[in-house]
């Protein structure tokens, strides 16, 4: 009951005070004459002055600022310590500093900062909450459609699936609240630079689940229909291009009609979608020439599909499937061509935690494997967000299974909308398209 209150408490009003300050302090560093940086250097013949530090207590990537003397503005030598472990600094303005809590330093947290050969710690500690929560990272419900800026000003249409490069981009995929076709977007979210923007205004047809390539800065994002496909790259400065799948000549033929999701495999180097008609088939990303993987036996067809490998080394070859209007999930084997049921009852829609063999989903769509081996998934008709563990035992990791709605908080207060997207981020946390709530939400695991 404690932590509860302290999550209800807390989160509005450090996510407003947050997003304000960070607007300030990125107005500040967009503003600063060459004088005054320098003034704010780090003098190393001076020592670190900590004064003040907010919020006091907080779980993992909790929003801080410190504040002070002498840090300087070069992040690259700052070093930020909660207890061992090393935070994330975002900007310094040699007074004020913005840092990111880190995964599970201890309880009690002694903080230091040292620059150089500079180290000094604050007398008062920093207390660290182990929880399992959602937050709202940005949207409301209720808005009539997209508006960019910080992250407290960032609307959104309907939310549907994610994606996240090395750079902590999010990349949205946005469907328009009443038209199929016109003005379905994408949108880019960066919570460390608390910062959105539009990279494509109007995709014609709906995007579906995207993909990052193996450089971690190239995003793939299938159209709703057809053989095209959209490329955003931060080489190209995130300038869309939109391409078009092609059938290699040695393939059998093939014919998409729809496409839900790509996913890129390690084990071959090349990248996978599912045709609604049951067809697998796999594309080089850098020619879009494609392969019928499977035209002989189609994997089930007409149910939409999404799709991921297994990260995991020596399994790089297994690919999950969820089928949406199948209520359940499979795996196909590229090496044996074995296609066969993992997780919940084909055709057979509920909810059911336990034994895979047992579990019961209604719509999964978007599915993200941790380091660890374990698959999260959107749950989008049960309103929950779903786990299946290493031995194959699902369980509901947040959400209140049938009980639509918004609300931030615990696993046993947390309410979604029909969620339909899920995404990784390298620190472990998840990120939620929240469709009908018209938002992007944040779950932070421990």
């Amino acid at each position: 009951m404690e932590l509860n209150n302290y999550i209800m408490k807390k989160s509005n009003r450090f996510r407003i005070f947050t997003s304000l300050l960070m607007g300030f302090l990125i107005a500040g560093f967009s503003s600063c004459k060459d004088d005054e940086s320098q003034k704010n250097e780090h003098d190393p013949n001076k020592p670190i002055v900590l004064t003040d530090f907010y919020p006091k207590e907080g779980g993992i990537a909790t929003k801080m600022v410190f504040s002070g003397e002498n840090f300087g503005t070069d992040v690259s030598k700052i070093n930020v310590y909660f207890n061992d472990t090393k935070a994330a600094v975002v900007r310094s303005t040699g007074e004020k500093m913005y840092v990111i809590t880190p995964r599970k330093p201890g309880e009690d947290c002694t903080i230091t900062v040292s620059v150089g050969d500079n180290k000094v710690a604050f007398d008062e500690h920093f207390t660290y909450h182990i929880q399992t929560t959602v937050t709202t990272l940005c949207g409301m419900k209720g808005t009539p459609g997209a508006q960019v800026g910080n992250l407290a000003e960032t609307q959104f249409p309907k939310v549907t699936y994610l994606a996240i490069d090395t750079d902590h981009n999010i990349f949205v995929c946005c469907r328009e609240l009443d038209s199929y076709y016109d003005n379905n977007k994408v949108m880019l979210v960066n919570e460390l630079e608390d910062k959105s923007q539009i990279l494509i205004p109007n995709t014609g047809a709906p995007l579906n689940q995207p993909c990052i390539a193996d450089d971690g800065q190239t995003v793939y994002i299938p159209s709703d229909a057809g053989m095209e496909y959209w490329v955003l790259s931060s080489e190209n400065m995130w300038i869309p291009r939109k391409s078009s799948l092609r059938k290699d000549p040695s393939s059998d033929d093939f014919d998409i009609k729809f496409k839900h999701s790509f996913a890129m495999c390690k084990y071959d180097g090349f990248m996978y979608t599912r045709a609604k008609d049951g067809t697998l088939l796999r594309f080089d990303p850098s020619t879009g020439y494609t392969m019928a993987v499977s035209t002989q036996t189609k994997l089930m067809a007409e149910s939409d599909s999404y799709i991921v490998f297994s990260p995991i080394k020596g399994e790089e070859h297994i690919l999950y499937l969820a089928y949406t209007n199948s209520h359940c999930i499979y795996t196909y084997n590229l090496k044996t061509g074995e296609h066969k049921l993992y997780a919940g009852m084909t055709n057979r829609s509920g909810y059911a935690d336990g034994p895979c063999e047992y579990a019961m989903f209604n719509e999964p769509r978007q599915m993200i494997v941790s380091a660890d081996n374990e698959l999260y998934l959107a749950d989008t008709n049960n309103h929950v967000i779903r786990k299946i563990s290493q031995d194959g035992i699902v369980s509901t990791v947040i959400g209140l299974a049938g009980q639509s709605g918004f609300m931030d908080g615990t696993p046993e207060e947390a309410l979604f909308d029909k969620p339909f997207g899920v995404a990784l981020d390298t620190d472990g946390t998840i990120y939620i398209g929240d469709s009908e709530n018209q938002c992007v939400r944040r779950l932070a695991i421990e």
